[in-house]
Parts: C-alpha cells; structure tokens; sequence
C-alpha cells in the first residue's frame, strides 16, 4: 500500500495552525521525536520531549508555541498539539479500500445499503439493516432485527445479538460482544432460575468499543451507551447500565446492572463499579479503584484495599469512612 504525502500548507489548513517554513515541503508519515526521519512530520506537547525536539531528524515538527525556541525544523504553531497529534494519525491512517458481499457471506436480510462492505463468514440474520458505508469485517455475527448506523465499522470476530442498535460512525473492535445476556437470576431453594433478558442494547453515534468487551442487553428496556463514549479493551457493562456522553473507560473495568454514569467521565482501568449507583457527570474514578455508593459531586476519586476477610474488610471500610466523614 503506498504512503499517503502531503506538503506543510495542507497539514497545516488542516490542523488551522501557523506554518514557520515551506509550504511545498511534504511528509509521508507522523512519527515521534526519537523514531522520527527525514520523511516524517513529528510533534511535541510536553516540557519532558524538548532533548528530542533539539536533535530530531523530523522534516517539521508540530508544537505549541512555548517550544518554538527548541525547533530548529520547520514547524506548525497550534492551540493544542496532543489534539493536533491525534488529527495528524487520522490524516495519515492507512485503510484498504473494500467493497461488495464475499462469497461465503451468509445474509438472510434483505436490508443492507449497496455501498456497505460484507467480508467473508459474516452472518447476518433476518431484519437486520445495515446502513450506507458500514463494513463489516470477516466472521462477525449480526443477529435478526440489529441495526447498524451510517459509516460504523465492525471489526473480526464481533457478535452482535439480535435488536441491538448500533449508531452512526462507531467502531467496535474484535472479539466485542454486545446484547448477550447479563447476570439475572431468581433464588429458588438453592437453585437459581433465570430471569430472560427482553431489553436491547443501544450504542449512539460516534462510539468506539475496545477488543474483547462485553455489553448485556438489558432485562426490561435498554442498557444505554451514550454518544461519544470510548470503551478501552476487556470492558464489561452489565445488563441496564448507561454511560454518559463523550465518557471514556478503561481497560478490564467492570459496571455491575443498572448503574448510570455520567457525561465526561474518565473511569480508570481495572475499577469495579458495583450495581443500582449513579455516578455524576465530570468524575475521574483513578485506576483499580473500587465503588461502592454513589458519587454526586464532580472531582477525583480513588479507592482500593488489600485482600483481607470479608469481616475484617467491613471493620476497615466503616473506619475510612468515619475518617473521610471527619475531615469534612
């Protein structure tokens, strides 16, 4: 696949930044300051790179304007240089061009948009729609009545259960599982009856779901994931949750039913948020915290212990709490 060029005029329209060099000098790729040659556009936004940014071999360098002194390439001068680093990826990103049904597709739906892509081994059951531009990717699993929105892209290996929507311009990545069943049993005498899983899952526009994630449909209504929100790898949502607008979370934490999150919240990796809480909008919970109750205010939040017996762990969780309660 050949190397997309472009000259600094056009990268830097494109990120609305000050060019300080040639216009007609092209790049062929983004790298860092370390790893980057002559053929390369590199960029910088933290004080702790400026050793880097006096020797690289970068062709031009994308920074904020305090690090101009530092540059001795030609440069583009923006606002936010992490935020211009993460356009930059995207003007760069290779993709294969796919189009059309592979032969060994199984389509039983009669509701897909000729200009989607169907790879190979995919199964896509009765009543399900595929909407304009989407791909999906080798041996995914679309069950009867799903839908899948605008310009979405499904990667390998993804089940998709019957009724889940899925919006416009979402990525779900390999292996992702959404509308399996959550958690639900009834007790009776020692043994658990299950109770059936009638709800859906809705994922909105514009998100993204890490590789190997799982998101139970809900028992009665919908389990809900916001527009916006990112999902890091191995993310577990559990039947009724919703997660608000633009929240972002990390690896391998797990949100037990019928919790809601809030909008712009960045959950850290490894956290357990347990059932029926509601988290307000504006929270960072730091990584392998544990939440127990329900948090009202925005701000930062941390908590985690060691493992200890269950008595001695209620004995240490009710002095924290007296403790947290007294210096307030």
């Amino acid at each position: 696949m050949s190397k997309k060029k472009f000259n600094l005029k056009q990268i830097s329209n494109f990120l609305d930044g000050d060019l300080n060099g040639k216009e007609d000098l092209t790049v062929s790729g983004v790298s860092s300051l370390n790893l980057a040659d002559k053929d390369d556009i590199s960029f910088i936004y933290s004080k702790k790179f400026v050793e880097q940014l006096k020797v690289t071999q970068a062709k031009a360098v994308v920074l904020e304007k305090e690090f101009s002194d530092f540059c001795s390439v030609d440069s583009i001068v923006v606002g936010n240089a992490h935020l211009a680093y993460a356009k930059l990826t995207q003007l760069f990103k290779k993709e294969l061009k796919k189009s059309g049904i592979a032969s060994s597709a199984f389509i039983e739906t009669k509701k897909i948009d000729p200009s989607s892509y169907i790879g190979p081994n995919v199964i896509i059951e009765k009543g399900a729609k595929i909407g304009k531009g989407v791909k999906v990717n080798g041996g995914v699993f679309i069950g009867y009545d799903a839908e899948i929105g605008d310009g979405s892209v499904i990667h390998p290996n993804v089940t998709i259960y019957s009724e889940t929507k899925v919006g416009k311009n979402c990525i779900i990545h390999a292996n992702s599982v959404l509308g399996s069943d959550g958690l639900g049993f009834a007790n009776n005498n020692e043994t658990w009856e299950k109770i059936e899983h009638l709800g859906i899952v809705f994922l909105k526009d514009e998100v993204e779901i890490g590789a190997g994630c799982t998101i139970d449909r809900s028992s009665i209504g919908e389990t809900i994931i916001n527009s916006g929100v990112k999902l890091d790898n191995q993310v577990h949502i559990a039947h009724n949750c919703e997660i608000g607008e633009n929240t972002i979370i990390g690896a391998k934490t797990a949100i037990a039913g019928t919790t809601k999150v809030g909008k712009r919240c960045k959950i850290g990796g490894g956290c357990g948020i347990i059932d029926n809480i509601q988290i307000s909008d504006d929270v960072t919970v730091t990584p392998m915290s544990f939440v127990t109750k329900s948090i009202s205010k925005k701000g930062m939040y941390s908590g985690g212990s060691m493992l200890m017996e269950h008595k001695n762990w209620l004995k240490y969780s009710a002095k924290l709490n007296r403790d947290s309660k007294s210096e307030h």
